[in-house]
Formats: C-alpha cells, sequence, structure tokens
C-alpha cells in the first residue's frame, strides 16, 4: 500500500488547468513524494503522456459519468439532473468515490483544477480522519433546507461543513464507518431538492456527523478563495465561480505564477488553454493600461461628482468610464446620438462634443457658445466649456433638444 495520493478530477478539456496546478506543486517541492491519480472522461493518450513526463508516478481512472449519475437515483434527463448537469460535469461527483481509493492509499488528498499552489504542501496531510476548509457558522444557515430531510441523523455540532475544494481523507475514515456507498446514499436523497453545488460536499459533512468522525480544519491559507482578503499570501488559492486563473485578465495579472505553470505544462507536451479570456473590457490585459483605465475612472469620478447635482433629468451618464472619453446618452435618442466629454489639457476646462444629426449639432454648437460663459469651438462639433460651465452647456443642449419636441 502507497502512503499518499493527490486525486484529481477532470473533464478531458481541463488537461491544461490540472496540468498547471502539478506544475505548481513541483515548483515548491520538485521531490514531493506523493502519487497522483486523475479521473477523467476521455483524456487522449498524448495528454495522458504530457502528466507522466511532468509527473512521472501518475495514475490515470477512466471515470463514467453516466454511472455516476445513476448512482444518484435519478434519471440523467430529469429536471433536476437536467439542471444539476448545465452547471456542472458529472466529475464533480468523482470526489465521492475518494474512500474506494483507500484500499491502496493511506490518505489522499482531492483538489480541484481551479486551484494554484503558492507554497509546500506538506502540512495538509497531518490529519487523523478527515480534513477540509470550514466554511462560516452562517452556512449552515444557507443550507437548512438542504439539511433538513436528515433530520432523524444526531449530527455532531463540532462537524464544520466544508468547501469541497480540498478534501483529505486517510483509512480511518473507513474504519470509522464511512465508505463511498454511504456518501453516495446521502448524495442520492440530497438530489431530491438540494442545490446541484451541494451535491458534491454535504454527503461528507453527513457521513463525518452522524458518525462523530474528528475533521481537521484547514486553515484558510490552504483553500483559500482568489476573491478574499490576503489571497496573496496563500498557500493554496481556490479559484471559485466562473472567473479562473486562465480565463479572467485580473487574475492572469494578481497571479502571474500560474501562466509561468503553464508554460510548464506545455513544455511536457501539454496542451495550452485556447478558449476565451473575459473581464478585459474593464481591467484591461496589459498593465500600462490598467493603469490609464484607473486614471480614467479617477478623473471622470471627480467630473461626476461635480456634474451631478446640475446633470439634466433627459441625460444618462455611462457607467463604462474607464475611456478617453465619457459618453452622456440622452433620453428618447438612439445610442449613436449623445454627448461625449474629453479631457481637455487645462484641467480647469472640459470638451464637449455633440454628435447628433448634422444641422442638430451645428445648433447645439452655436447656442453653447452663444449663451455659456467663456464657451469657445474649437473643432467640428466640439467645444471647450470651463468645468464649472459643464452644467450649463448641457442644459443648453436640452433646451435645444426640447425645442423639437411636439408641445
Amino acid at each position: 500500500m502507497k502512503p499518499r495520493a493527490i486525486v484529481l478530477g477532470i473533464t478531458a478539456d481541463l488537461g491544461f488547468a490540472a496540468g498547471a496546478l502539478l506544475a505548481s506543486i513541483l515548483a515548491h517541492d520538485p521531490e514531493w513524494d506523493a502519487t497522483v491519480v486523475i479521473l477523467h472522461d476521455g483524456l487522449e493518450p498524448d495528454q495522458q503522456d504530457a502528466f507522466r513526463r511532468l509527473w512521472p508516478d501518475c495514475q490515470f481512472r477512466p471515470f463514467a459519468s453516466d454511472a455516476a449519475v445513476e448512482r444518484l437515483g435519478v434519471a440523467r434527463n430529469s429536471d433536476r439532473t437536467a439542471s444539476f448537469l448545465r452547471q456542472y460535469s458529472p466529475l464533480v461527483l468523482a470526489k465521492l468515490d475518494l474512500p474506494d481509493l483507500l484500499e491502496e492509499f493511506e490518505r489522499v488528498v482531492w483538489l480541484d483544477a481551479d486551484i494554484l499552489v503558492r507554497g509546500p504542501l506538506d502540512a495538509i496531510w497531518e490529519f487523523d480522519c478527515l480534513a477540509w476548509r470550514a466554511l462560516p457558522e452562517g452556512a449552515f444557515k444557507r443550507r437548512a433546507t438542504a439539511l433538513g430531510p436528515f433530520a432523524e441523523l444526531t449530527l455532531d455540532p463540532a462537524v464544520p461543513l466544508l468547501n469541497g475544494g480540498v478534501i483529505g481523507v486517510s483509512r480511518r475514515f473507513l474504519e470509522l464507518g464511512g465508505s463511498s456507498a454511504l456518501l453516495h446514499g446521502f448524495a442520492r436523497r440530497l438530489a431530491e431538492g438540494a442545490p446541484g453545488s451541494q451535491i458534491d460536499e454535504l454527503p461528507w459533512y453527513l457521513a463525518a456527523a452522524s458518525l462523530q468522525m474528528p475533521v481537521t480544519a484547514l486553515p484558510m491559507a490552504y483553500n483559500h478563495p482568489v476573491g478574499a482578503k490576503a489571497s496573496d499570501g496563500a498557500t493554496v488559492v481556490h479559484a471559485i465561480g466562473a472567473h479562473k486563473f486562465w480565463n479572467a485578465t485580473p487574475l492572469l495579472q494578481l497571479f502571474p505564477d500560474w501562466p509561468r505553470h503553464q508554460q510548464t505544462w506545455v513544455a511536457a507536451g501539454g496542451r495550452p488553454y485556447a478558449g476565451e479570456v473575459q473581464l478585459g473590457e474593464v481591467h484591461p490585459a496589459e498593465q500600462h493600461e490598467v493603469f490609464r483605465a484607473a486614471q480614467a475612472r479617477s478623473h471622470w469620478l471627480a467630473v461626476f461628482d461635480a456634474l451631478r447635482p446640475v446633470l439634466p433629468q433627459g441625460m444618462v451618464v455611462d457607467l463604462r468610464h474607464d475611456q478617453a472619453q465619457l459618453r452622456i446618452f440622452l433620453h428618447g435618442r438612439p445610442d449613436m446620438e449623445h454627448l461625449l466629454l474629453h479631457r481637455h489639457t487645462n484641467e480647469k476646462r472640459i470638451g464637449l462634443e455633440i454628435l447628433l444629426p448634422a444641422k442638430l449639432e451645428d445648433r447645439a454648437v452655436t447656442a453653447i457658445c452663444k449663451e455659456v460663459r467663456w464657451a469657445r469651438h474649437e473643432k467640428g462639433s466640439l467645444v471647450s466649456v470651463p468645468m464649472a460651465q459643464l452644467g450649463a452647456a448641457l442644459a443648453t443642449v436640452e433646451a435645444v433638444l426640447s425645442d423639437l419636441s411636439p408641445p
């Protein structure tokens, strides 16, 4: 029997994520002694070879998704199951099979593929029976409905709820009455009404709490949500949610080690992530663009703070305020017809561009230059006014538009 194993469960298209995760472990401990067991639904042979080059002691176990869903006791095409499968792969159920691996290993640790390791992991093995990061006390209230059908169980109040991204289990779990069959039994009952996100986690809590098993509460640093405070100092960072280390520009910048670990995976023959990268429209991919966007936001927020008390009711400021210009939409007019504020070289002035049909533009420009103090025509449909007169300039535009409205 081998002493320990790291267990991953991945769909065939997430090889890059598992490869980067393993590379992040090796980056901090190249001689780390553990077998890696990868449960998968069709990982191609060349990608399996890449894993073996990266981590020679690597085993692959096909995961039968259909059989896993059937074990829940519900039809794959039922409303509940269809909803679950729209959000999650059946491979999330693979962690319910961890006890089966205890016939081969003394202890195993499950890691979700959307995890990044940033320090030595040795301390993760220091548990007696079970280990996971505890959820805060308020989590029990949010799961009250799901736990309601288990009122017949006497649940140990010392056992915490868990985030299932990191789960450690040893052979003591078997000795105290635990098994994969027990976990799947709880999962079947949960499938009748619990949210899909809880079907792979609550069975572990129910098994431990009903059998009074000891649970080692892992510190936050060993399963730290990427969006929580102080994640930059964590040993294990978990990208919970839709945005991952590979598909979100803020995370690619905040955790530049993840792309480096992916390159290690690619060097071993693995395929890189080739999908869409999100959030670039609100957090640019290039660092210099991030700085410019922050400057723009700071400037336009200050402008809006002064403008808000005098902004005409028929005008709406664009929420996109990280660009060199700021749009103001006009109620009742198509988006292509709007006003555009320009940052002026003289900080005491501001540019105002009127983007309306030609004759209307001319009328608005003429009216502003005539009626707004210290306004001047710059070029085309662009005028500039003192910052203190911006409200008056916008009111002038509104008056021009109001003249066209039916009585």
